[in-house]
C-alpha cells in the first residue's frame, strides 16, 4: 500500500466516514441529542449555546467538505512530488482535526467515542506514510 493515489482513497474514505456525524447532526435532532447534549448537559436549555453549536457545526461542515475535495484532488495527482506535497499538507490540517479530540480525551473533557478518534487516526498514520514513502506506480 505504497501508492500515492490508495493512500489518498483510504483517506478520502476514513474522512468520508469521520464526517458523516457533521452532517448528521445538522439534521437529525436525535443524533444531536445523543452526541451533543449527553456530552455538555444543560445546553439543550439554553437557546444562545444552540445557536452557537449549530453555527460552528454549520462551519465544520464546510471544511469537512474541502478536506474531500482536497482528497479527491489529491487522487488525480500525476507525479511524486506534488502527491508528498499534497499528501504533507493533508496530514497537517488532519493532525490539526484530530489533535484536539485527543487532547479531550486525556484531559477528561467531553470527546468522540474511541472508534472514532480511532478512525481519525488512519488518515494521519496513512498521509504521514505517504509522505515519507509513497510511490506512484
Amino acid at each position: 500500500m505504497k501508492k500515492f493515489k490508495t493512500l489518498f482513497i483510504v483517506t478520502l474514505i476514513v474522512d468520508v466516514l469521520a464526517f458523516i456525524p457533521i452532517l448528521l447532526i445538522m439534521y437529525v435532532p436525535s443524533m444531536k441529542e445523543g452526541m451533543v447534549y449527553n456530552q455538555f448537559p444543560g445546553m439543550s436549555t439554553n437557546p444562545l449555546a444552540n445557536e452557537l453549536f449549530d453555527l460552528f457545526n454549520f462551519v465544520f461542515a464546510f471544511f469537512a467538505i474541502s478536506i474531500l475535495v482536497a482528497d479527491i484532488v489529491a487522487i488525480g495527482l500525476k507525479t511524486k512530488e506534488t502527491a508528498q506535497i499534497a499528501a504533507l499538507l493533508l496530514l497537517i490540517i488532519h493532525v490539526g482535526w484530530m489533535l484536539p479530540d485527543w487532547i479531550n480525551l486525556i484531559v477528561g473533557n467531553g470527546h468522540p467515542p474511541i472508534f472514532v478518534l480511532l478512525l481519525s487516526s488512519v488518515p494521519v498514520i496513512a498521509l504521514a506514510y505517504g509522505w515519507k514513502k509513497g510511490e506512484m506506480k
